[in-house]
């Protein structure tokens, strides 16, 4: 299976000729030289952290959780490998005494779903900007606040570089629980597997679909599906899944909004006020098990299209996805493949998806 090299989420990828070329201050088309040069600097230094897995067990510091949560991610990446993903050396280190927060920026207009883009190096185009610090992620929010459009800012749990470097487990990575460590490292794996430079929907989407599929497989090959470990996880994901269709929907109810070509700009505003402030009660309607996890997400913060871009971008059109992966028996090897592909020199991966759903025998 082919793979584009391409960061996850807003990596860049240090390189002695990008640095030297900044140094003469060579313009980046769609971002700063600055913001680059920060992002480098501190990319280093987590990656300068870095300490081997096995010299950090060595050490015999670690509390029984922290063992088993490095033995989890360590037999998720064999797993990987069994089903073909790709494997990398990623997460065979430690980010030792590291202790920043990684923040995501996203910033959208306030009466379109078209997100602010920004151009690098290799990258290509993405809808977001990654940062180490927050006062630096405030300084972008402003100066997008300032040109008019809507911003949101939230934390990012895991790092990846897909293979440009060797990756580290970040401390509060640790503290996770099986499902969650197997679904980011075999989200991750899927990035590595596959990536198309410049279609970062279609390529969250993917990897946030073989993911979710992928961890159940390896919680039912590890545990069994009566066990509590899978059982709690599949409550979670059904939850999670009606979340997700909620703000599908909410989506698609500001969209037409924002389409319409009989709506003033003020009566869009109305209407969208009044859909934002549905959400909570929307909450309240779904058959959620565990609801208080998503009374605070519709509670907390501002809503905005900034922050309901961030969760299209990665659960754009899966109905795609899922319908290839039956075709394919429901086998995530086969699906990949086919997936590959499909999409393999599209310039559109979503309509060459919906192509081959609707002409497959």
């Amino acid at each position: 299976m082919r793979r584009t090299r391409g960061p996850h989420h807003w990596i860049i990828k240090l390189t002695a000729g990008l640095l030297a070329t900044l140094s003469i201050s060579v313009v980046i088309p769609g971002c700063g030289v600055g913001y680059v040069v920060r992002s480098a600097y501190f990319q280093a230094e987590l990656l300068g952290s870095r300490v081997p897995v096995e010299k950090v067990r060595q050490r015999n510091a670690l509390t029984a959780s922290e063992v088993a949560a490095f033995d989890r991610i360590a037999d998720v990446k064999e797993y990987g490998k069994e089903i073909g993903l790709k494997a990398t050396d990623n997460y065979d280190t430690y980010a030792d005494g590291w202790e920043r927060t990684i923040w995501n920026l996203t910033a959208c207009p306030e009466l379109d779903f078209k997100p602010v883009t920004w151009t690098f190096p290799i990258v290509g185009k993405v809808p977001y900007l990654g940062f180490f610090r927050r006062q630096d992620a405030n300084v972008w929010a402003h100066r997008l606040q300032n040109d008019g459009n809507e911003v949101h800012l939230r934390t990012a749990g895991a790092y990846s570089t897909l293979g440009w470097f060797r990756d580290p487990i970040l401390p509060g990575m640790l503290k996770w629980n099986d499902y969650q460590l197997a679904n980011t490292v075999l989200h991750e794996l899927a990035h590595a597997t596959l990536w198309i430079k410049g279609s970062v929907s279609f390529n969250e989407s993917f990897a946030s679909f073989v993911g979710d599929k992928a961890a159940f497989e390896y919680l039912e090959n590890r545990f069994g599906v009566d066990s509590i470990e899978y059982q709690s996880a599949a409550q979670r994901h059904d939850d999670l899944h009606i979340w997700r269709l909620l703000l599908r929907d909410l989506y698609h109810e500001l969209d037409a909004i924002y389409q319409s070509p009989t709506l003033t700009d003020s009566e869009k505003r109305i209407k969208r006020q009044e859909l934002y402030s549905s959400l909570p009660q929307r909450v309240a309607d779904a058959p959620f098990s565990a609801p208080e996890r998503f009374e605070t997400a519709a509670t907390s913060g501002e809503w905005n299209n900034a922050r309901l871009m961030q969760y299209r971008t990665y659960n754009t059109k899966t109905e795609l996805f899922e319908t290839i992966y039956n075709q394919e028996g429901r086998d995530l090897l086969q699906f990949m493949a086919r997936i590959d592909d499909i999409t393999r020199g599209a310039k559109a991966p979503y309509k060459a998806l919906k192509k081959a759903t609707e002409t497959h025998p």
